[in-house]
């Protein structure tokens, strides 16, 4: 049905977050021995195949959108929105912005634009996605971005908190990494209870985006939404 004509577009968005996440463990980046309970891909098959994974993994991403049943401008949006999520307006620049304040002192502006392009920016797409193979209304996927970057947002402040509140087993990868690195958090600027406090407001925008839809799915991405702030309440 619906969900299965949506699954290449999930398939493709969940290849680029894999390849993110192998390429950001590797040594000269995070140098992280432990993703979701296993070694990390480096730790486990040689730094080489790690980002030769990695790098096969985008290309595929693009031959999953191209393979699907959607008619050619379904397609084309959609592939232009993965390299846009993901180039220098977004994954990867948040991502080399992310190791530059590394150990600095940074403001909060900066630590934002961080989280929205290291990561709101993949939940935006997630949405605009799923939402471009339902309609062209640029009204409804206004309001589908809007709510995958605010909740993309209040993920990375919950999970930088959860860093600090967290152990290993909890996370599925190791704790305590950002402080041991100077990473440029919200946490280390303003503290656990101010950074809660903007989480919640981040979900609470996310929410509010998505407010005229009483769908199933609408009910479905709220209690997502709720579901991830109540970790840190």
């Amino acid at each position: 049905g619906e969900a299965r004509e949506a699954l290449p577009a999930a398939l493709a968005v969940e290849m680029i977050h894999t390849f993110s996440l192998i390429h950001d463990d590797l040594p000269a980046i995070d140098n992280d021995d432990l993703r979701r309970g296993q070694p990390t891909c480096h730790k486990k098959f040689s730094e080489a195949a790690a980002i030769l994974a990695g790098d096969t993994l985008i290309f595929k991403a693009y031959e999953f959108v191209n393979q699907a049943g959607w008619d050619a401008a379904v397609k084309s949006s959609i592939s232009l929105a993965m390299s846009r999520a993901c180039a220098e307006q977004g994954l990867i620049q948040g991502e080399y912005a992310d190791i530059l304040a590394e150990g600095r002192d940074v403001d909060s502006r900066e630590i934002i634009a961080i989280y929205r392009d290291k990561t709101a920016r993949l939940f935006e797409l997630c949405m605009f996605c799923g939402g471009r193979i339902a309609t062209a209304d640029p009204a409804v996927l206004k309001d589908f971005k809007n709510f995958g970057l605010n909740l993309g947002l209040a993920f990375q402040a919950i999970d930088d908190i959860l860093d600090v509140t967290a152990d290993d087993d909890t996370l599925g990868k190791t704790a305590g990494k950002d402080l041991l690195q100077e990473k440029a958090t919200l946490v280390r600027l303003t503290g656990i209870d101010r950074t809660r406090d903007w989480a919640r407001q981040s979900t609470d925008r996310a929410v509010a985006a998505l407010e005229k839809y009483n769908s199933e799915a609408g009910e479905t991405l709220r209690g997502l939404a709720l579901n991830m702030i109540d970790r840190i309440m």
